[in-house]
């Protein structure tokens, strides 16, 4: 109601009337509304942006982390703990699918809005109502015990979020994808490991990975000038495991090489091919496009995507002009 509306701008709130979100392409002809929104062009921007303020740098390199940054990286935590917590069943041979991931979810379910307010300033606490959709999604879907490309999708839109919010700002950019990002990407492993989520929507060998995207982005992107590594060498066991801590990339190909077994052009013919790329710099340049054309212009990954104020569903302005917005063929 109007009245409810007036009070929370007068609450002492940034005057962003925070809503839930909700889910807005319902089939195919909403991706083009997706790929003209506000929302499409401030991820990709982040994306840009994270991607870029991580060239060249080593996983381990020495970034310090101010207080707020701490509360925000550590918030992660109590997920890893309640692995522990809720030990996989007996699965009698089962593939995949382990029916206490969703105990471990429902644990999830239950404290994420007290996990997400304890990083939100006094001021801020209201959008916790548009944040909670993104991270309880970030982690796969207890339904389905799945986990791929769109579960990652939204922990980075959930980021996008502490972004627009003020929470985040551009100086922690690399903090975001090193650390904070990367223990997401530790979480996730553990999950999909302990209790055998299987791979959402995945394409099979025709994707990259069976789980995650974001790390041979970024991870790409580390590696550009990395003349004592060259594209190729990702391809041997040995190497990748000596390297995982250079960059989300090695480390990415390297649990790859500890899960699969058979030669590695037959488990990871995507990730084979592009080990022919003459350059770090067109192997990032490369993952764009892909990313694109195989994850956020794909219906059956974003139709779950879900919208608010944040993360807006409403048309940009420049939109139609925009190189973006060419249809990846």
């Amino acid at each position: 109601s109007l009245s409810d509306m007036s009070e929370a701008s007068s609450s002492g709130d940034t005057g962003n009337n925070f809503v839930e979100p909700k889910r807005e392409i319902l089939n195919q002809f909403d991706l083009n509304k997706w790929i003209h929104s506000k929302a499409y062009a401030d991820y990709m921007k982040l994306l840009h942006d994270l991607n870029d303020s991580v060239k060249s740098m080593k996983t381990t390199d020495d970034i310090q982390i101010p207080g707020p940054m701490m509360d925000i990286i550590y918030m992660l935590e109590p997920l890893r703990k309640w692995i522990t917590e809720h030990p996989p069943e007996d699965m009698d041979n089962q593939r995949y699918g382990n029916k206490a991931f969703r105990r471990w979810h429902e644990q999830f379910e239950n404290s994420v809005h007290n996990l997400i307010i304890s990083i939100l300033p006094d001021g801020k606490k209201e959008a916790v109502i548009e944040l909670i959709p993104y991270l309880l999604d970030a982690f796969g879907n207890a339904t389905r015990i799945d986990y791929g490309s769109g579960h990652e999708a939204s922990f980075l839109i959930f980021i996008l979020c502490l972004y627009k919010i003020g929470v985040l700002n551009p100086e922690d950019h690399k903090l975001v994808v090193l650390r904070f990002f990367n223990m997401y990407l530790r979480i996730c492993r553990e999950l999909q490991t302990t209790y055998k989520l299987e791979p959402a929507g995945s394409r099979g060998v025709h994707a990259i990975d069976d789980y995650q995207f974001l790390p041979f982005l970024f991870g790409s992107a580390q590696m550009i000038g990395n003349k004592r590594l060259p594209v190729e060498s990702y391809t041997k066991k040995e190497t990748c495991e000596e390297n995982a801590h250079v960059s989300l990339f090695f480390d990415a190909v390297s649990f790859i090489h500890k899960s699969k077994i058979g030669p590695f052009y037959e488990h990871s013919n995507q990730l084979w091919n592009i080990s022919a790329v003459p350059n770090w710099e067109k192997v990032n340049g490369g993952m764009f496009k892909m990313y694109e054309a195989e994850v956020l212009r794909k219906f059956p990954v974003v139709q779950h995507l879900v919208f608010g104020s944040l993360f807006d569903i409403s048309k940009r302005e420049d939109a139609p002009s925009d190189p973006l917005v060419r249809i990846v063929e």
